[in-house]
């Protein structure tokens, strides 16, 4: 048996402990602006949905960049505006994930090098990644600070948003709002460096019954 005790170890050791035993997580791939106008892309697997009234949605963001300590473009863009957009993360946006994640410089924008196309939004001032086949529009409902916010991987922004239009791509929806989950093709974030993906071979359908009649069906299978 392992053991692993917290108070033996770092804050980055604790958190990527974490990142590997919860997995694999959806990659939220947050596109944002600065006040210049410049794209921000980067992405974002501490992230869940929350409620349908309020249609809320939760994305932990770290409080600081590894690079020169300041504060993530991310956050800064979305709590200036008070908006962001999460992009679902398809198979064919796997390969660029991790440079997505490189800390670029404010003044130059992910979407450039990767080659991702920035569209205007529905409702809000961010833009949306085209590439993308789901778009979460989202507004700023709340933000809980978190850790302290001078160690890494310990000061976090939990930032809860509440989605104020959601589009979709035709391929991966219908008109009755069913998405088709063999199409959406999502990539997972696993512990460093792995991935997943989502794909059809990889699925399985389960059914969800009633207690009572799961009761009842197991009755009648002892009987027989």
């Amino acid at each position: 048996m392992i053991i692993f005790d917290p108070a033996e170890h770092t804050p980055t050791k604790r958190q990527g402990m974490l990142a590997q035993v919860i997995a694999p997580r959806p990659i939220a791939m947050i596109s944002t602006a600065n006040s210049d106008g410049v794209t921000n892309v980067a992405p974002y697997s501490y992230f869940m949905a929350i409620t349908g009234e309020p249609m809320l949605v939760g994305v932990t963001m770290g409080a600081l960049r590894e690079a020169d300590g300041l504060p993530k473009h991310t956050y800064e863009n979305a709590t200036r505006t008070g908006e962001f957009v999460i992009n679902v993360t398809s198979d064919p946006m796997g390969q660029h994930i991790e440079t997505a994640a490189m800390e670029f410089p404010g003044d130059v924008s992910e979407v450039d090098h990767i080659g991702w196309t920035a569209i205007p939004s529905q409702v809000v001032s961010a833009p949306s990644i085209a590439e993308s086949p789901v778009h979460m529009e989202c507004r700023i409902h709340q933000v809980v600070d978190l850790g302290d916010p001078k160690v890494l991987h310990s000061g976090v922004h939990l930032v809860i948003a509440e989605v104020v239009c959601l589009v979709m791509d035709e391929s991966v929806c219908t008109p009755d709002y069913r998405v088709d989950q063999a199409a959406l093709r999502p990539v997972g974030r696993m512990g460093f460096p792995w991935f997943n993906r989502a794909t059809p071979e990889s699925m399985f359908q389960l059914p969800r019954v009633p207690y009572r009649d799961f009761v009842a069906a197991s009755a009648g299978a002892t009987e027989a």
